[in-house]
């Protein structure tokens, strides 16, 4: 078998699975928007201020009057960024191996994990939320609206789930899709072996001549 029938036959078994592919891509893509985010403004001597709040899986932003902070997140946002990350690699890497179902299988999973433990954790975080000096802050929660009290200001908020969030979930969907997408290998088809045609018998030799 020649080097070229090699690498011929090994492209046919390699056929991409570009729902895959674009699940683990969808995974990055997540990574770079909020996934929770709280707006809240409040108009003090006719003018309206507002304070927005994005909250990533790796920090947390606040941004008021053109200025903004960020803060580091808490264990849950890093749990889900490690776990995005590696869904991203095995939904992509899954997606362009011979035999990748596994790969994709735990990719997928791992991505519907890092959206629960994200959720879980910051619920529970805005549950017990208490700023020092200010108190503890009461119905704020996933998805949420109402009136805060900082500093005798109140102020209007809303919170939600934001882009990165759902993004995540269809990644995590996508990838699971890509389960039942996923081709089967390709049987190598064996090269045929050269035929060579039958040779003659080699002539007879000839009776030596007789004596005389």
């Amino acid at each position: 078998m020649s080097l070229e029938n090699v690498f011929q036959q090994e492209n046919e078994t390699m056929k991409p699975n570009f729902v895959g592919i674009v699940g683990g891509i969808l995974a990055f893509v997540s990574l770079v928007l909020p996934w929770w985010t709280m707006t809240m403004s409040t108009t003090a001597m006719g003018v309206t201020v507002s304070v927005d709040l994005s909250m990533y899986p790796y920090q947390a932003t606040v941004s008021a009057m053109g200025m903004s902070q960020s803060v580091a997140m808490s264990w849950y946002g890093w749990a889900a960024l490690a776990l995005v990350v590696v869904a991203g690699i095995l939904g992509i890497v899954g997606s362009v191996t011979k035999y990748g179902k596994g790969l994709i299988a735990g990719g997928g999973a791992l991505a519907l994990l890092s959206i629960i433990v994200f959720a879980v954790g910051l619920h529970f975080e805005l549950a017990t939320l208490t700023i020092p000096g200010l108190g503890a802050f009461s119905g704020l929660g996933l998805f949420s609206s109402g009136t805060l009290t900082i500093m005798d200001i109140s102020f209007n908020f809303t919170t939600y789930l934001s882009y990165g969030f759902w993004i995540a979930l269809v990644a995590a969907i996508l990838i699971l899709i890509a389960l039942k997408t996923q081709p089967k290998p390709a049987e190598a088809v064996p090269t045929p072996q050269p035929v060579f045609a039958p040779q003659p018998p080699p002539p007879s030799p000839e009776p030596p001549p007789p004596s005389t």
